[in-house]
């Protein structure tokens, strides 16, 4: 009897344990990542469930759907030194929140609720751009804006959040353009011209649901002919297929993958600036380059080497790009010579396309692409009462469905109502990519969405919730 009474006892103070961790594991799961770090130092048993696959997967997905607030991870400028004769350029952290604001008739009041700035170990913050991020993870590259080429040995994934860093090793399969003496881009232009085209942000950022990996691609110009004399004012030039390579996380290493899905009888589809990752699948506005064009210097003859615009996605599993059509009623701008700009984004986890066009109408349109790739046209708003660039040039997010969250023209940090027409700046800026701008217009701003998360680079093993 006593020993059954004894079983009953350590049953109940099991069962007691195990409920009190439940309510720890809970509660901890909520907590930011710079807390959590700090609690890993409170027990063995606290290190281990905090860096338990298990934990990180199930304080992702709370991130994920932690709509109340949202995060940023913006390039700045900051003068952190009074004495300095240049402000310091860092990356940053911004936190947000918003909440119903009852004396504005309903319309959403955003507040920057803490700012903190990340220490990146290289000594050429300047000249690093964001080009994606997925589940916490963010894809740095450090670009070469005199050729305008990503450098492959100078590739980072890090974890903003943790802390954690990881220089990826040099890809060894695409061709090296950096190196390419400048007395040969100029002798040489006519056939070395699609590097020209290349500004850098074709490398791409996304995870891989079926191996449960993280992976890098790039696209790279591998070469072009020219069969003509330049000092006869031309010839004829034939472009060679496009390379492609990916890096996975788990093996530490790149590999060439094939490039077929990017070749059409007589042109290939160029991925040129990448967008973003949803669900597998990685998105980049490009165009569709010609296999062979004519090309006669000094004249007004030159024939067309890019087509048309293209939206390009690459499914990260099976490894294979294909094709989107734009939206119909964006057909007609198929040039490249008119006031039309166009943004990739996620909207209610759909891809949104956002153009702007800069015309005497000065609209926005949203087009939302459903799962066969149609698209539908969500909204449309015209600037009225004031210049159009003081609107949102970057869309980071959209809240509550009617707010766009973005980076302005200058760089500052805006929110649109789109039902009230209220634009908020918020005190804080970005800057561009590459300092100072070689563009006065259209300058690509550096800042992200970006999701909070514990998930490690280092011995990456990942589960599912």
């Amino acid at each position: 009897m006593a020993l059954e009474k004894d079983s009953e006892v350590a049953e109940l103070t099991e069962s007691g344990k195990n409920i009190e961790q439940d309510l720890v594991e809970q509660i901890l799961s909520t907590l930011p990542p710079k807390s959590l770090m700090r609690f890993k130092c409170v027990s063995k048993w606290w290190y281990h469930l905090i860096t338990s696959p298990r934990f990180v997967a199930k304080h992702l997905s709370i991130s994920k759907h932690n709509r109340p607030s949202t995060c940023a991870l913006i390039k700045r400028l900051v003068c952190n030194d009074a004495e300095a004769q240049e402000p310091e350029m860092v990356f940053s952290l911004l936190n947000f929140s918003y909440e119903n604001d009852n004396n504005a008739a309903g319309a959403l009041s955003t507040n920057l609720s803490s700012v903190e700035d990340l220490t990146i170990p290289t000594r050429v913050v300047e000249s690093l751009r964001i080009i994606g991020h997925c589940d916490g993870i963010v894809c740095l590259a450090l670009i070469d804006y005199q050729q305008r080429l990503a450098k492959p040995s100078q590739v980072c994934l890090c974890n903003p959040a943790i802390q954690q860093f990881k220089f990826l090793p040099e890809e060894p399969f695409l061709p090296d353009w950096s190196k390419v003496p400048h007395s040969r881009m100029v002798q040489e232009f006519a056939y070395l011209r699609p590097i020209s085209l290349l500004n850098g942000e074709t490398m791409g950022f996304g995870y891989d649901p079926k191996s449960k990996d993280y992976k890098v691609i790039d696209i790279g110009f591998s070469d072009s002919k020219f069969y003509g004399d330049p000092e006869c004012y031309g010839g004829h030039v034939i472009v060679y297929p496009p390379k492609a390579v990916v890096y996975t996380l788990q093996t530490d290493s790149w590999r060439e993958i094939k490039t077929f899905s990017l070749e059409r009888e007589t042109s290939y589809l160029w991925p040129d600036t990448f967008q973003l990752y949803l669900k597998g699948v990685c998105y980049w506005l490009g165009y569709e380059q010609q296999k062979e064009f004519l090309c006669l210097f000094q004249t007004h003859q030159e024939e067309e080497e890019r087509i048309a615009r293209a939206i390009i996605s690459f499914d990260t599993s099976d490894e294979v790009f294909h094709d989107i059509m734009l939206p119909y009623g964006l057909l007609e701008f198929y040039g490249f010579d008119n006031f039309l700009t166009l943004h990739l984004t996620e909207w209610n986890e759909s891809v949104a396309l956002f153009s702007l066009l800069f015309e005497d109408e000065h609209k926005a349109t949203m087009w939302v692409m459903d799962a066969k790739g149609a698209w539908t046209k969500q909204l449309t708003f015209e600037y009225v009462d004031y210049f159009p660039y003081s609107l949102p040039q970057k869309i980071l997010a959209f809240w509550k469905s009617n707010e766009i969250f973005g980076v302005g023209e200058n760089g500052s940090i805006v929110c649109y109502n789109l039902n009230t027409k209220i634009v908020k700046h918020l005190p804080i800026r970005s800057v561009p990519d590459y300092f100072p701008p070689s563009r006065h217009t259209f300058y690509p701003f550096c800042g992200i969405a970006y999701v909070n998360s514990v998930l490690p680079i280092m011995n990456h093993v990942r589960e599912h919730i």
